[in-house]
């Protein structure tokens, strides 16, 4: 067979050095694309294009070994590298052999083999679910019922190739974001993680957790806003910030929420699974020492550790 084979690689080979330099080859009017991040897997249908050279062009299965059997070339291991990286490998072949001088290749996978997709996390309806071909991410979404309240605004996607993409949900949406970013491939896992909550309790009109939306972040003067400001009979001068400190809950800052309030201090930025306490005057009530607030926020603290 490879008797056969090399009057004929020679043969192309001599036709293509007579071609004058001033005709124009099929191959440099070939479009531009983006880089394709899909991988190519075992048992996916491939189809491999070469630009103003139809003879060569081939429809072929990648092997179980990840290996496909191609005109000319022989075996060529497939499995594992992505469309680019296996149209820059045939592309390099093709010339290393003398069949084509400056070779354009391009490879896309017709069928591909895995052809589902997982959600999990901050989804209504985690799950696996199948797709044809790759879809935009707002789609697979929708397949698992959208996000839930408190999910976060970045999400990662887990490509098949191992690689993983953060994409943050305010791009998605405005379509700021790249298209590759933004797609997703059979095989991939998209994970939404849950968002951080900021928890308020005491002398506040709303007391309960909230959560950090958005670009993640959250100030005391904002979340403060959200649990309906503090109520007449609270000591706004003394509320307390708890912070985790090793597992464990410590009294960070204690604040005077006025003074903020009017500009003559700073705001403060706030983290995750922080706790705001806003005790009652102590004109009206008896003093609380960390220990009783810690009592208070127990259940808060709780919950905020579990989850």
């Amino acid at each position: 067979m490879l008797k056969m084979f090399c009057p004929l690689v020679l043969c192309i080979a001599s036709l293509w050095a007579q071609t004058p330099a001033t005709t124009p080859d099929a191959h440099a009017e070939a479009p531009a694309g983006g880089a394709s991040l899909q991988t190519i897997s075992p048992g996916d249908l491939v189809q491999i294009a070469v630009f103003g050279h139809p003879e060569l062009s081939q429809q072929v299965r990648v092997g179980n070994d990840g290996k496909a059997h191609l005109s000319l070339l022989g075996e060529v291991a497939l499995g594992g590298v992505t469309e680019t990286e296996a149209a820059a490998l045939l592309e390099g072949q093709l010339r290393d052999r003398n069949v084509l001088v400056r070779p354009s290749v391009t490879v896309a996978i017709q069928e591909s083999a895995t052809q589902n997709v997982s959600v999990i996390g901050e989804v209504q309806h985690p799950g696996t679910f199948p797709i044809s071909g790759s879809r935009p991410l707002l789609d697979v979404l929708s397949l698992a019922g959208g996000l839930t309240l408190t999910a976060d605004a970045h999400l990662n996607i887990k490509r098949h190739s191992g690689e993983t993409v953060t994409v943050a949900l305010q791009g998605v949406e405005s379509g700021k974001l790249s298209s590759v970013d933004a797609v997703v491939y059979p095989g991939d896992s998209v994970v939404v993680p849950r968002a951080g909550m900021v928890y308020v309790l005491g002398d506040v009109g709303r007391p309960g957790g909230f959560v950090m939306q958005n670009s993640g972040k959250i100030s005391l003067l904002q979340v403060m806003a959200q649990a309906g400001g503090v109520l007449p009979t609270a000591q706004a001068s003394h509320v307390r910030v708890l912070r985790k400190d090793n597992g464990n809950y410590a009294v960070f800052a204690t604040l005077d929420l006025g003074k903020i309030t009017s500009g003559r201090e700073s705001d403060v930025e706030l983290q995750a699974s922080d706790i705001l306490f806003v005790p009652n005057s102590r004109v009206k009530s008896a003093f609380r020492t960390t220990g009783s607030i810690v009592n208070t926020i127990s259940s808060a603290a709780i919950y905020s550790m579990l989850n």
